[in-house]
């Protein structure tokens, strides 16, 4: 059971991606006031490097003590790229305001230019923070250089957290999983970049000192001095020549809590003297793999008081279980989202619309027991998704824009739609003809909604003087039971299907509602 030892390398890994899980999860709590964004992110970098690097060290406690020691700095840099980042957005705002087809096209590529260059410096400069002590417009500089230098690595990984933020638009139901594994990739990754790039920056530092002979004044020559993460290393470095590797590990960290790093130090030095040929136990090998560890384990716990065995554990065992317990979890989840979703008969969602409790019940309830369905099929009708208005603002369009994603993604089996929302949304692009749901010869022309199709399209949407029928008008009755306002005109249309018996449904329901 090699992999179940504590030093493997599986072991390791999962241990590494747990501590990026936490460290997520500790950034997002801390940025939550927006103004403390730099900060987190400055912290959540120079904790990263150092799990990347194996300095076992904590990952809670080293976060906040980076979130103070830098605070100051970091602030003052992210108000600086927060004021950049509001003034993009009000130009973002003028283009979709104006028209995307009727910008200049050297305004959309200067705002496109600015959008990637802040996004970019925004990513470079909060761990350089975390590494370095220097002015903020040294920390500017030094960010740009990087970014420059590693520009291609730093685009590809724009480029996928762009595609994440699709990705949980378009599945929102699993955002927080998507969030956990891009944010945890996105971390992993740039940190390895950061840790290259200045392991190699302070290499070519202490070679120019060697042949200079000195250490050259960087708050004066625009290089900063090592502070935070570097300063740390500067002191294990001496540490190091003069003690030995065990002796410089201590039993509690500057906060005075047990270390972690010494837990593990002593938890391995057992291990090995457990194996020396001092011990004069012949070995066991009894039972199987597992069995053998787990008796092995409990060797190594007996030799322990109750608060190394606590530490033990979370060393060894916490990132592990956290893991698990994730995946554990996610998969649950989905098996019960896919058990839900092959359960759901129907699902509608209503514009401009809003209808009773018992209209309800009508639609889902009514209708499972009418067309004889077993009681575990369940079927859904949604509230209000989205008011619909002739001239939309600023925030209404991306909750429109989000709407129109969620009708391409399947969400939607049907609409209920106010005649004033009708015109928006039946487009081909969206909703299925009536043709292929009920049959025409029973309504008359007046009943349906028709989208004219252009010249080009009616080739591809094979109707009569190029007209689809997308929308069903409901009846005076049916309004009444749904408990809509009698005052408006509302219509029914079924988005596209997916399934072979997609249309059946939609059909029946049709049946159901009309009686035809």
């Amino acid at each position: 059971m090699n992999l179940l030892k504590p030093d493997s390398p599986a072991m390791n890994f999962i241990s590494t991606i747990a501590d990026l899980i936490i460290l997520n999860l500790l950034f997002v709590i801390c940025s939550i006031p927006l103004v403390t964004f730099g900060a987190a992110y400055s912290a959540k970098y120079y904790v990263a490097m150092k799990i990347m690097r194996g300095e076992d060290s904590g990952t809670i406690i080293p976060f906040f003590k980076a979130f103070a020691r830098n605070f100051k700095q970091a602030t003052i840099s992210w108000m600086i790229l927060l004021m950049a980042i509001v003034l993009i957005l009000l130009d973002w705002r003028w283009i979709i305001v104006s028209g995307w087809s009727t910008t200049p096209f050297i305004y959309k590529f200067g705002v496109i230019f600015m959008s990637v260059f802040v996004v970019l410096m925004t990513i470079a400069i909060f761990p350089t923070i975390a590494r370095y002590e220097m002015k903020t417009r040294e920390y500017f500089k030094a960010a740009l250089i990087f970014v420059i230098i590693r520009f291609i690595p730093l685009i590809l990984i724009v480029a996928f957290m762009l595609v994440s933020i699709i990705a949980c638009l378009w599945y929102s139901q699993w955002f927080p999983l998507i969030y956990v594994f891009t944010s945890t990739a996105t971390t992993f990754f740039l940190a390895r970049i950061f840790i290259k790039q200045f392991n190699k920056l302070e290499k070519n530092r202490a070679a120019m000192a060697e042949v200079t002979g000195k250490i050259e004044d960087a708050g004066e020559g625009g290089e900063g001095a090592e502070t935070g993460e570097a300063a740390d290393d500067a002191e294990d470095s001496e540490d190091a020549e003069s003690e030995s590797a065990y002796a410089a590990v201590e039993k509690e960290d500057a906060t005075g809590n047990v270390s972690l790093a010494s837990a593990k130090m002593e938890t391995k030095e057992l291990e090995e003297n457990l194996n020396t040929p001092d011990v004069k136990e012949e070995e066991d090998k009894s039972g199987n793999k597992l069995t053998r560890f787990i008796r092995s384990e409990k060797k190594k716990l007996k030799g322990m008081t109750r608060q190394e065995k606590v530490i033990h554990f979370v060393s060894y065992y916490l990132p592990a279980v956290i893991i698990v317990v994730l995946v554990l979890a996610a998969i649950g989840w989905y098996i019960s989202d896919v058990y839900k979703d092959k359960m759901k008969v129907l699902g509608g969602g209503l514009i401009n619309a809003e209808v009773s409790e018992e209209g309800r019940k009508y639609a889902t309830d009514g209708f499972l027991e009418w067309g004889g369905y077993p009681s575990n099929r369940t079927a859904s009708l949604l509230d209000t998704d989205l008011d619909f208005k002739t001239d939309l603002d600023f925030q209404e369009r991306y909750l429109d824009i989000a709407f129109r994603a969620s009708l391409l993604t399947g969400a939607y089996d049907y609409l209920i739609m106010r005649e004033d929302a009708v015109y928006n949304y039946s487009t081909p692009d969206y909703l299925t003809s009536m043709e292929l749901i009920v049959d025409m010869d029973k309504y008359t022309e007046s009943d349906f909604y028709y989208y004219e199709a252009t010249d080009k399209e009616k080739t591809e949407y094979d109707a009569d003087e190029g007209k689809v029928p997308l929308a069903l008008k409901l009846t005076d009755e049916i309004e009444r039971k749904l408990g809509l306002n009698e005052e408006g005109t509302y219509y029914i249309a079924f988005t596209f299907s997916t399934g072979s018996n997609d249309l059946e449904e939609d059909a029946k329901f049709v049946e159901y509602l009309f009686g035809k």
